[in-house]
């Protein structure tokens, strides 16, 4: 992605997409009045966006978004702009595109500026005859008034790394379940430590039952595809580690608590937590950041067959405990309890696991906030801050005592699930039973992000790619303090 200075008079670009702030001081560029006219003429207020000067020979067309300063964060509005632009030449089939960077950047815009234009027109076209279809822009410009400056350079570096990886990850969340098996997302985890420089090591179904994860084997079961453990490590300056853990459920049925057939063609992208686990050590190589970080990807498929585990069995994990089994279709927790028993054995310094856990996040939540539930108030509030600056918001859920009285089981130390009250909570709380307290713990239910129905900013429809950025600036901010 090429920064320039100053703005194109001429059409050496095919769009110029204009972030349009109300109240900022005018700068007295040539695309400031149609502009002006165009949302003059549309009134109202809040967010909106449009093409206001088409098929002029000697100018670039011109997007203009019209953001709410007080809304969000500079930087979200710039990244939201950028992304918004982009999409929109794409769907024109424009071969060059340009981002108006607003004259008072800093690092945090001119980041979040590169990450919006590269994220915001993404598809995957991979499985299907492209003919006639746009592709998409070959040149995509950052502008600035004037000279940008080394330190712009290095944000928009880093921006660019951060949509390549969270890309990757979206596309590994949109492809179907015959592809992305589990033992596909063990050879592309072989292949991305090849490429990026760090270590890989794939447990299979027979090395799982020499150890002891229960968990994982009792819910591949039903499956003929065989599970596998995916643990990934970048070693940066050594130390004890930060433990990233990410559900790897490639297809979920719900087992023999089948889940409808409405709408079963979306649990493909029940590994999304796994994919974003893929991204983060992605960035992490690429951005040769400081913390030494070990990724844990517990892989299955989730089906019913004639050795499934039943309702009402009782099963054994690499913890020891027993557990209930209630619902099968609770199975995201059962694999996440040996990842996280595992993850304690690395002599951790903080655990965060990332999960398409619960259908009701999205009740509590709806599709634009993480729920965050954390046996630690500084990782919650460390997380928070993170999502603000990312466009990823998260939303703390308490775990107090009272709710794991709903995980009583009347023959095992545990079942699966408590009821129908608060079920992103107890799954939470189930989670943290396999945690030690001294161990700072957060679980991101990504039920209601992972996926969107609807393009909007950034984001176009299909996989969101949601948490790679998040819990990297997590990470960055963390190497800071």
């Amino acid at each position: 992605m090429e920064i320039r200075s100053g703005i194109p008079v001429d059409r050496e670009l095919d769009a110029l997409v204009v972030p349009w702030f109300d109240g900022a001081d005018a700068t007295g560029e040539w695309w400031e009045h149609p502009a002006a006219a165009w949302l003059e003429g549309r009134g109202g207020s809040g967010e909106m966006s449009g093409w206001v000067r088409l098929g002029a020979p000697e100018t670039p067309d011109v997007f203009v978004v019209r953001l709410d300063a007080g809304a969000r964060p500079v930087a979200e509005s710039c990244r939201r702009a950028a992304g918004a632009g982009a999409r929109a030449a794409r769907e024109r089939g424009l071969g060059s595109v340009g981002f108006r960077v607003p004259e008072t950047a800093d690092g945090a815009v001119w980041q979040a500026s590169a990450e919006g234009l590269a994220l915001g027109d993404w598809r995957y076209d991979g499985l299907r005859d492209t003919e006639g279809r746009a592709g998409a822009p070959e040149e995509r410009v950052l502008l600035a008034g004037g000279e940008a400056g080394r330190d712009a350079e290095a944000a928009v570096r880093r921006g660019c790394v951060l949509a390549a990886a969270q890309n990757a990850t979206r596309e590994l969340v949109t492809l179907p379940g015959n592809v992305a098996t589990p033992r596909y997302l063990a050879a592309e985890a072989e292949r991305l430590a090849g490429e990026h420089g760090f270590r890989v090591e794939v447990r299979d179904r027979e090395r799982l039952e020499e150890e002891g994860f229960g968990g994982l084997l009792t819910v591949a079961r039903g499956s003929v595809e065989e599970p596998r453990f995916i643990e990934m490590e970048h070693e940066g300056s050594g130390g004890d580690p930060v433990v990233v853990v990410g559900k790897g459920v490639t297809f979920d049925a719900g087992g023999i608590s089948l889940k409808p057939a409405s709408g079963m063609e979306d649990m493909k992208y029940d590994m999304a937590g796994a994919a974003a686990v893929f991204g983060i050590m992605i960035t992490a190589a690429r951005l040769e950041i400081p913390q030494r970080v070990i990724g844990l990807v517990p892989a299955t498929e989730n089906l019913p067959a004639g050795d499934a585990v039943k309702p009402g069995d009782v099963i054994r994990g690499l913890s020891g405990k027993s557990i209930e089994v209630i619902n099968t279709d609770a199975e995201g927790r059962l694999i996440l309890s040996d990842a996280l028993t595992y993850a304690q054995q690395l002599d951790p310094v903080a655990i965060v696991d990332m999960a398409t856990l619960t259908g009701a996040c999205v009740i509590a939540l709806g599709h634009h906030a993480v729920a965050v539930l954390a046996n630690d108030r500084g990782i919650a509030d460390e997380l928070s801050e993170a999502g603000e600056a990312t466009g990823e918001r998260t939303w703390p859920l308490p775990l107090w005592k009272a709710y794991r009285a709903q995980l009583d089981s009347d023959i095992a130390d545990i079942k699966n699930i408590g009821g129908r009250g608060a079920g992103t909570i107890t799954a939470g709380w189930f989670l943290r039973e396999f945690v030690s307290d001294d161990v700072p713990w957060a679980h991101l239910d990504i039920a209601g992000t992972a996926w969107a129905k609807e393009a909007r900013g950034w984001q176009p429809k299909g996989a969101t790619g949601v948490g790679v950025r998040l819990v990297h600036e997590w990470l960055r901010v963390r190497e800071r303090g």
